[in-house]
């Protein structure tokens, strides 16, 4: 176990009660022997520091806060005015907070105070023992106690694989053509958030940044996006951040399950999966923080809602149309709505400018104004690619589209043969700079293509997440049937692994590391093979309510050059909602809707 660093320790406390402040220090000097705490009070000022800026200092930095009770401190504005900070800090940060009551006063008419637990033990006032020393050992070893549930979990250590997520840019980690790999903290920027009310109207707009004071604030939030909005990314942000002020958060995403069965026994998978040498059960509930990626997928959301009712603490994200739909509306009012936007020209600026400067030879060899010319040619570049400049746009503005059409900007100075008008281009770009990075030659490449449209397909037809040996071997077999391979299958193989393409786990099963490519290939193939597949395709576009049959379908829009089935997905959109009357708004029918998350 690593050597414990100290716990910073606030008193707050009124000069009049002076006499009582040092008999409390005295009685802190084997904790600070042992190297537990550092204590600071107004009384430690060196002449020479400015006073109200180090109490406040230290105030906002401490790691545990007293609150020396009295009628004294309770008719003294500055310590009424520290209690109020001490309260904002325990609702953000989680700092404990504990009140010692020094002397029969009125405590338990302030709200804030009398709902902690008060030392000595049940509030008995310091003054009132006959012996004040039997009252501060009390005080000390409750306050010893609340030292190593903190120190306790300040040693709990994240999974170094699961670090190693925290800090994976996924799809963005081989597309820099100067950096062999990009990690999160490279290229991460706070996106803006829209914040609603329960009425489902706009708030206001907020940094992400804040978002942990909104969650500590707030308790119960709800994380909206679209497709590729950084709704994973932010998730991981706030885990990194949540630990950062030691609380425990849990993160669990969607595995293809609907999240079926106990939401508790996922929970507790993923914190074995996450933390080291620490059990689930030692942790207080109040302590831990569940993050939930991809919630709009629950079968059962009531259900899991209702399970993580005794968390204090949570988190749900889910796509941008979603209406929570949980029945009890009482229940749905305690989640506090958020949704990602797009990034704005000075955060896109910002991303540009990061990703820019992640070549070294930019650093060392440009002087500031080639830099800057650098940088404002792939600004208008990406406006222009994005359709920013005459209008809204043809794609998102988040940072994976952005990334996507930097990298092919540097790596081709074109985007392949055409504009990136789509989605489809960037995943297409990146595939091509993945190989291309690898080391696949350009006639090697459409046999890599060809290899994952095929098992793509494959593991659609099959309804299968991952091939086993044996399956593979099956498939492997079959292809080399059908196509003439001429690069070695090892090798192939190897090349589509380092990519995580087509990733190999432990156990020698194959699987698609990213959803996304799945379905792009998946598509490709359909596309590619209309006639045999019409019936699969009509059923996929009657179908685009399922989000599997979605994501194919926008990216059988990008392969396909068939006017038909262009046609039918437009004429299935058309056709959607023929079956409904149209909504009056009247007051009957808004009885039952909920404030959904709206763009």
């Amino acid at each position: 176990m690593n050597k414990l660093t100290f716990l910073k320790l606030f008193i707050c406390y009124s000069h009049k009660d002076e006499s009582y402040i040092d008999d409390f220090i005295a009685h802190l000097s084997p904790l600070k022997r042992n190297g537990l705490i550092k204590e600071f009070y107004d009384r430690k000022i060196l002449a020479s520091e400015d006073y109200q800026d180090t109490i406040d200092d230290n105030l906002n930095n401490a790691d545990i806060i007293c609150l020396c009770i009295s009628a004294n401190f309770l008719s003294s504005d500055p310590c009424m005015k520290e209690k109020d900070t001490a309260i904002s800090l325990m609702k953000k940060k989680g700092i404990p907070v504990l009140p010692i009551i020094i002397s029969d006063c009125g405590w338990l008419d302030i709200n804030d105070i009398s709902r902690l637990k008060a030392l000595p033990k049940d509030g008995e006032p310091i003054a009132k023992f006959s012996d004040i020393n039997t009252g501060w050992n009390d005080v000390y070893e409750g306050l010893k106690i609340v030292i190593s549930n903190e120190n306790n979990l300040k040693e709990i250590k994240i999974s170094d694989k699961f670090k190693e997520f925290l800090n994976d840019s996924e799809l963005l980690t081989n597309a820099h053509s100067q950096k062999e790999k990009i990690f999160i903290e490279d290229i991460y920027i706070d996106p803006e958030l829209i914040k609603y009310n329960n009425l489902g109207g706009l708030d206001r707009k907020i940094n992400s940044n804040l978002l942990i004071e909104e969650i500590m604030e707030n308790s119960k939030i709800l994380i909206a996006g679209e497709n590729q909005s950084g709704k994973t990314t932010l998730c991981k942000k706030l885990f990194i951040k949540l630990r950062e002020i030691n609380l425990i958060p849990v993160f669990i995403r969607e595995d293809n399950n609907r999240y079926q069965g106990l939401i508790i026994n996922r929970l507790k998978k993923a914190f074995a999966e996450q933390y080291v040498d620490t059990s689930y059960d030692s942790i207080k509930k109040d302590k831990i923080i569940p993050i939930i990626d991809d919630f709009y997928m629950a079968l059962n959301k009531d259900k899991i809602v209702e399970d993580l009712s005794d968390f204090n603490y949570q988190i749900l994200v889910v796509d941008e149309i979603f209406n929570l739909n949980i029945k009890n509306e009482n229940t749905a009012k305690n989640y506090y709505q958020y949704k990602i936007k797009e990034f704005k020209p000075a955060l896109r600026n910002e991303l540009i400018k990061k990703w820019i400067n992640l070549d070294e030879k930019t650093k060392i060899l440009y002087d500031d104004n080639k830099k800057y010319k650098t940088i404002d040619d792939a600004t208008e570049y990406v406006n222009s690619t994005l359709g920013k400049i005459f209008s809204s746009g043809i794609m998102p503005s988040y940072p994976f589209f952005i990334l996507s059409i930097l990298s092919t900007y540097e790596t081709f100075q074109k985007p392949l043969d055409q504009e990136i008008t789509s989605q489809g281009y960037c995943y297409q770009a990146l595939i091509y700079l993945y190989l291309k990075k690898q080391g696949v030659k350009n006639d090697e490449i459409d046999t890599y293509i060809n290899f994952l449209s095929e098992i793509a397909f494959y593991f659609y037809s099959e309804d299968l997440d991952e091939l086993t040996k044996t399956k593979f071997d099956k498939f492997i077999h079959e292809y080399q049937e059908k196509f003439n391979l001429p690069v070695d299958i090892e090798k192939l193989l190897n090349n589509l692994n380092e990519t995580k393409m087509l990733a190999k786990d432990s156990c020698g099963n194959y699987y698609f590391e990213y959803p996304y490519l799945f379905y792009y290939f998946v598509a490709k193939y359909l596309a590619e093979h209309l006639e045999v597949n019409k019936d699969k395709i009509a059923n996929i576009i009657a179908n685009l309510h399922y989000d599997e049959n979605s994501y194919v379908t926008i990216f059988i829009a990008h392969h396909t050059k068939n006017n038909s089935i262009l046609d039918e997905i437009i004429l299935n959109a058309l056709l959607m909602f023929d079956n409904y009357e149209p909504a009056t708004l009247s007051k009957k029918e808004l009885v039952s809707c909920q404030s959904p998350i709206v763009g």
